[in-house]
């Protein structure tokens, strides 16, 4: 009798447990559900922002073509110059 009693306490507890496996399987759907719901709102403020980003460049180089085509151009002597350094630098 003291065995039966035994079996049906082991078996209660492993019902139990595999009832709280069950939660937490639950919980880790929705932490991960939820993440990548957080993840692709990032996403797409991200890619908002840039898109904005684009277009108030574009007004500005629309608005003032003079003054962006020197700054592009300083830009790029700039960048030519630290790579001919860099260039230069590995040779010797």
């Amino acid at each position: 009798m003291n065995a039966k009693n035994g079996d049906v306490g082991s078996q209660a507890a492993g019902a139990a447990a595999g009832a709280d496996g069950e939660q937490v399987k639950e919980h880790l759907r929705a932490a991960r559900d939820a993440a990548a719901q957080a993840a692709r709102a990032r996403a797409r403020q991200a890619r908002d922002w840039a898109s904005s980003q684009i277009d108030d460049l574009q007004h500005h180089v629309e608005t003032r073509p003079y003054t962006a085509s020197a700054w592009a151009l300083g830009v790029g002597f700039l960048a030519g110059v630290l790579l001919m350094g860099l260039i230069r630098s590995t040779r010797r």
